[in-house]
């Protein structure tokens, strides 16, 4: 019976903090619902290989002769001397559990647009270095008590490995700010980031990209959140042709609540996106995506179902 008060006393914690179930895990950590739309189309993740690296060796175009010589792949060296891109995106999501809860769930739909600035430039060698800053702004339909703006900065180095064929390792310093109708911050976070991301081209089609990566949580406020992440990403890319690509992705993540009263989640996310090119510079997407997240604590469990259109138009300097 003791071993239960802690757990009763988070708990009764938690719901003090929330002042009502309605808002939940949603307004109790908005980070995660942060994290659940970049997944999908929104997000530009920092740690991402060099600009364009992913096609370097791309495959010659079909000739009849395919079948004596097989498919060709051409090597070629990467000109890219657009260090700096900038870019808009707006995307409109429905939701069958806008608050994540475990029970009494609530549908929603939300709109979420952002500004974007990264910049990626060859330092030496094998070596890029790799800058983030972005700002996006979520409002939900219904529950504008859900409502938040994300703000998201991101500084640190790229290295391509040959003698892990050409796999990329990546390590960035991470700032996350969190605000509500930009009053005073209820989510801010310092993170060191680290990992290993590897595309494989397989034919003129189909490439398989996958990436280990931790978060180290170096401080946070409220404290209580801060925490530390392992992750392993699956994905799938699917190219009908240089417009239409259809992208599908697996994710799975461990947060480690260290402040929380020993709190440990497992988080889980799937889908599929497709994407359509309008020009170099505009593309549109649609995607779905399922969310899992299982905790040691059952009160923080949760599925979700999560679908919408993006759009994003890019400038490269």
């Amino acid at each position: 019976m003791l071993s239960r008060v802690p757990s009763i006393l988070l708990l009764l914690g938690v719901l003090a903090f929330l002042g009502g179930s309605l808002q939940a895990q949603t307004q109790l950590d908005p980070a995660r619902a942060a994290t659940a739309t970049q997944t999908g189309t929104l997000g530009q993740s920092t740690g991402d290989q060099p600009e364009g690296l992913e096609d370097e060796n791309s495959f010659a175009n079909r000739s009849p002769g395919d079948s004596d010589l097989g498919q060709q792949l051409l090597l070629k060296p990467r000109v890219n001397p657009n260090s700096f891109k900038f870019w808009l995106d707006s995307s409109y999501y429905w939701t069958d559990n806008a608050a994540n809860q475990a029970t009494q769930k609530a549908q929603d739909y939300f709109l979420a647009t952002g500004v974007n600035l990264g910049w990626q430039q060859r330092l030496a060698g094998r070596y890029y270095g790799d800058a983030y800053l972005g700002q996006h702004w979520f409002r939900y339909d219904s529950m504008h008590q859900l409502n938040y703006e994300n703000a998201e900065a991101s500084l640190g180095m790229l290295a391509i490995l040959p003698e892990l064929k050409n796999s990329v390792f990546h390590l960035h310093y991470y700032y996350q700010r969190i605000t509500r109708q930009f009053s005073d911050p209820t989510y801010e976070a310092h993170n060191i980031r680290v990992g290993l991301q590897k595309t494989f081209l397989i034919d003129r089609m189909n490439s398989i990209n996958a990436g280990i990566s931790s978060s180290f949580g170096v401080s946070a406020a409220p404290s209580r959140l801060q925490r530390h992440e392992h992750s392993l990403q699956l994905g799938h890319s699917l190219k009908f042709s240089s417009k239409w690509v259809l992208s599908t992705n697996y994710r799975l993540a461990y947060y480690d609540y260290f402040n929380f009263g020993g709190r440990a989640d497992w988080f889980q996310i799937m889908g599929s996106t497709l994407t359509y090119k309008v020009c170099k510079n505009f593309e549109v997407s649609a995607g779905y995506y399922f969310t899992v997240n299982n905790s040691n604590n059952s009160f923080f469990d949760y599925q979700s179902q999560l679908g919408g259109l993006n759009l994003m138009a890019k400038i490269q300097f």
